[in-house]
């Protein structure tokens, strides 16, 4: 039986790593107030805890949380337990349309099971390209594959939307929202949230380090922290803060790497409102990843990326950032610049106006035919904390 166009049409919003959950938080608030839809968002545990903790500070959480099992840790074994079950959920449910951000295993398989039961594909954070698929590995050709079998891309910028009208996808099923991440950003600003941790010593400059690519593990890893080593003991009175990644082989890697460094700190990740304060503090980043090279362009940060390419060219502006890939002599000599030029001003984000959630809310009324919205207030879901 078909729904009426009075009844509320569910989404499914699928997460299952941190960055997840921080970009699809800013669309799930926008949707559990719009009396047109009900929300349901699940947790695919591709990262276990980590989409809980990133949607708690937006007053949120997941309603289901899927288990996958996982033995040999082969991407191929997570895909295919996470298909499996969010197909079960599929089949409980039956969404009018499913929600996967970015180009992780969970989108992949999310959009996969979806397109199988014929529920639309809604990919947030659309055309993102390198065009070399093992930079970033696996994740270019993941989002390339949603790419053709999304029903709705909201691709976050102008950049992101040329090149899915380049792979043929017709302009009517795009709609360039602005990264949801800036919505996120404004919103942990504006309630004085995003604070950094107390050992932060304010007086001191502050480069903060991530380091978790795939294609950067082993030679790319070990140069990246010999850079930051060199960077260390370059400016003897600057804190270098190596936030480490969940993957406690890494973790390990890079806690030996800059060990007896007196000036610089290792500490596992942080809660996200007190990473966006650690960024806002800082004077650098140094990075591999897609998101921070997104919040740190936001927040007017200078960035060095250890990437030999990104599918996020806005953020490599002059005074925003810069590709120096892994060779440490480059990573030393672009960062003591950096350090000693100081951050510049800089107006607005190139990833959007925090106004991203609103567009794509509009974008997906418009897909499953709901009628305007009326203002009408209405109590939150169980997705909802409070």
């Amino acid at each position: 039986m078909c729904a009426s166009s009075s009844t509320p049409r569910e989404v499914l919003i699928l997460a299952g790593t941190r960055p997840e959950g921080v970009k699809t938080a800013p669309l799930i608030r926008r949707l559990l107030d719009d009396p047109r839809f009900t929300v349901r968002v699940a947790d695919t545990g591709q990262q276990p805890g980590r989409v809980a903790e990133a949607l708690a500070p937006f007053g949120l959480r997941p309603e289901v949380s899927l288990r996958p099992q996982r033995r040999s840790g082969s991407l191929a074994e997570l895909a295919a337990a996470l298909i499996t079950g969010i197909d079960e959920l599929l089949t409980h449910h039956r969404p009018a349309a499913v929600v996967v951000q970015g180009d992780t295993t969970t989108a992949l398989a999310g959009g996969t099971a979806a397109f199988w039961r014929h529920v639309p594909v809604i990919h947030l954070e659309a055309g993102l390209r390198t065009n070399d698929l093992d930079r970033p590995f696996p994740e270019e050709a993941n989002r390339a594959m949603l790419a053709r079998i999304a029903a709705l891309h909201l691709a976050p910028t102008q950049a992101a939307r040329a090149n899915l009208i380049g792979e043929g996808i017709s302009s009517s099923a795009i709609v360039v929202t602005g990264n949801t991440v800036v919505d996120a950003l404004h919103d942990l600003v504006a309630r004085g949230m995003a604070q950094a941790p107390d050992w932060v010593d304010p007086a001191r400059k502050l480069v903060v380090a991530t380091v978790h690519r795939r294609e950067n593990w082993g030679h790319g890893v070990a140069a990246t922290v010999d850079g930051l080593r060199r960077l260390a003991r370059a400016c003897p009175d600057t804190q270098i803060v190596m936030v480490t990644h969940p993957n406690p082989q890494l973790s390990a890697e890079v806690t030996t790497g800059l060990a007896g460094v007196a000036n610089a700190r290792v500490t596992p990740p942080l809660p996200y409102p007190q990473m966006v304060g650690l960024l806002r503090a800082a004077d650098l980043v140094v990075t591999d990843s897609g998101g921070l090279q997104e919040e740190a362009a936001t927040l007017g940060v200078p960035l060095l990326v250890t990437r030999d390419t990104t599918e996020r060219p806005e953020a490599l502006t002059p005074g925003r950032g810069e590709l120096v890939g892994t060779d440490p002599e480059l990573l030393l000599s672009a960062g003591l610049r950096h350090l000693a030029s100081g951050r510049t001003a800089v107006v607005g984000s190139p990833f959007g106006d925090g106004r991203a959630s609103d567009r794509s809310v509009v974008a997906l009324a418009g897909l499953l035919n709901v009628p305007a919205r009326r203002v009408v207030q209405r109590r939150r879901t169980a997705a909802a904390i409070g």
